[in-house]
């Protein structure tokens, strides 16, 4: 991974019922359009749950990225549901840039855990 900002995350709009199914795939896929295809590569991504929840609800910690012509696949190590949802005040239907702070994640708590995962 090319990552140049540690406390980006990439929040992606997902429905229930793909969260349901794909779940324990532990893969986010980002496609379909050059729009819809984050330009950066980042260590965590955010999953917006649409409506009934209409929240960011969960955070995945990145293992590997496979990109390829107008698309990516963001394979997590791990998913943690967040203990507060976060309410965005409006539908995320494709990616949003947040950061770490934003979500209201403790930046070097998150990143410990994350280099913890790397050794597992």
């Amino acid at each position: 991974m090319n990552v140049t900002n540690p406390d980006l995350v990439l929040v992606r709009g997902i429905n229930s019922r793909w969260f349901k199914e794909n779940f324990t795939n532990f893969w986010i896929g980002f496609g379909g359009s050059p729009q819809a295809v984050p330009k950066e590569d980042a260590y965590y991504v955010g999953l917006y749950l649409e409506s009934p929840e209409s929240a960011i609800t969960h955070i995945g910690i990145v293992d590997y990225i496979e990109r390829y012509d107008n698309g990516a696949d963001f394979y997590l190590k791990a998913i943690i549901k967040l203990p507060n949802q976060i309410n965005p005040g409006h539908a995320i239907r494709k990616h949003e840039n947040w950061s770490l702070s934003r979500l209201g994640l403790n930046e070097t708590q998150i990143a410990n855990l994350r280099i913890l995962l790397e050794s597992i």
